[in-house]
């Protein structure tokens, strides 16, 4: 699986551009540990086919980013709860 890390600029309703950051990712499970770690989920984009998942951004972010890559841990129903409401968010279910 490969790793999307990244930050996005996008604009909401009444703030200007430069003052709105994202953490963004494709990556579902690596979402999933971000939203379990207590990050506050922000929305989503459609690419293309894709789905890509916006974090409001914090620095701990990206290194919270990393732990996941690096084998952090999590307790597994805090994971698999954010792994479901990710899934339904997506999907609109």
């Amino acid at each position: 699986m490969r790793k999307e890390m990244s930050c996005l600029q996008t604009p909401q309703p009444n703030q200007p551009l430069s003052s709105v950051i994202y953490y963004k990712t494709q990556n579902l499970y690596e979402a999933s540990y971000l939203l379990a770690k207590g990050f506050n989920l922000a929305g989503k984009e459609k690419v293309g086919s894709k789905v890509v998942l916006l974090f409001e951004y914090k620095s701990e972010i990206s290194e919270a980013a990393m732990r996941f890559y690096n084998g952090g841990k999590i307790e597994a129903k805090k994971f698999s709860d954010s792994y479901r409401t990710l899934k339904d968010f997506i999907f609109e279910r």
